[in-house]
């Protein structure tokens, strides 16, 4: 009997000092516990992270971004293609002729030009393209397209009448298509050294080439000034044009001292030039 009351006594006195000692501690938050990542490592204990090797971890390649391949985009990116093999001057402009349905592809898409019929740039023409990502095909495909080239074309400012010589104070500057409307245009750059208005224009007229004729630069019977170079050696001496010609042709030149004739090029007015 007695050994029991020790035993109740000593469970009442542990019961009394827990109690007193959970008073003393604060209350204990869980909510700000956060779970554990575990893997089992090659020896079979537990890590609190996953264990990945570093070499592996090297070679995880990310996700790549997508981006919406849509008519805009890819017509911009024809143009710039065609401008580039065909060394356009001027703004390249193209316009699918045909439905395109947009296309989620990477954002590093690359652009392939197989073929255009017909091989140059032209206002109307047959494509063949194919679209990849990191050396994979993503597809091909064949679309008719619609091109325009904008360029400086130069246009008459006043009356202009047969005959007139050209000078660059006669012409303006305008926009217009050379596959279009201005076909055969003379770019407002051109050089137009030697030539003539070869018919009558009105203002506002777009220049073309064949409005143009070169001036007569050596009437045949005229005594020109012959220059001769080649091999170290050079010569000048008075021949006389059998001959008209323009600038750059080539037109007989009679030897005033030898009466000998061979071929020389026109310089100008006065000039030519002998090659050998």
């Amino acid at each position: 009997m007695r050994v029991v009351s020790i035993l109740l006594a000593s469970f009442s006195l542990s019961a009394l000092l827990q109690a007193d000692v959970t008073r003393l501690l604060p209350p204990l938050d869980l909510g700000a516990l956060q779970p554990v990542r575990t893997a089992v490592t090659q020896s079979g204990f537990i890590s609190s992270g996953p264990s990945i090797p570093s070499s592996y971890t090297a070679s995880i390649s990310k996700v790549k971004g997508l981006v919406t391949l849509d008519a805009e985009l890819l017509e911009k990116k024809i143009a710039s293609v065609l401008s580039h093999r065909y060394q356009a001057s001027g703004h390249v402009l193209a316009r699918l002729s045909r439905e395109w349905k947009p296309l989620n592809v990477p954002v590093d898409w690359e652009f392939k030009f197989q073929q255009s019929i017909p091989d140059e740039l032209s206002s109307n023409a047959f494509l063949r393209f194919s679209i990849s990502s990191d050396g994979v095909d993503i597809g091909e495909w064949g679309y008719p397209v619609k091109c325009s080239q904008m360029v400086d074309v130069a246009v008459a400012k006043v009356p202009l009448n047969r005959g007139n010589r050209i000078t660059p104070d006669l012409f303006s500057s305008s926009v217009m298509d050379a596959l279009g409307s201005g076909a055969n245009c003379v770019l407002s750059d051109a050089r137009l050294n030697g030539y003539q208005v070869a018919s009558s224009l009105k203002p506002g007229t777009m220049l073309k080439w064949s409005h143009l004729s070169k001036v007569t630069l050596v009437r045949k019977g005229q005594v020109v000034n012959v220059f001769a170079s080649g091999k170290g050696i050079f010569v000048e001496m008075k021949g006389q044009a059998m001959e008209d010609g323009v600038e750059g042709s080539f037109v007989r030149i009679r030897n005033i001292s030898s009466n000998r004739e061979f071929q020389a090029k026109v310089l100008n007015e006065n000039s030519v030039k002998v090659y050998f």
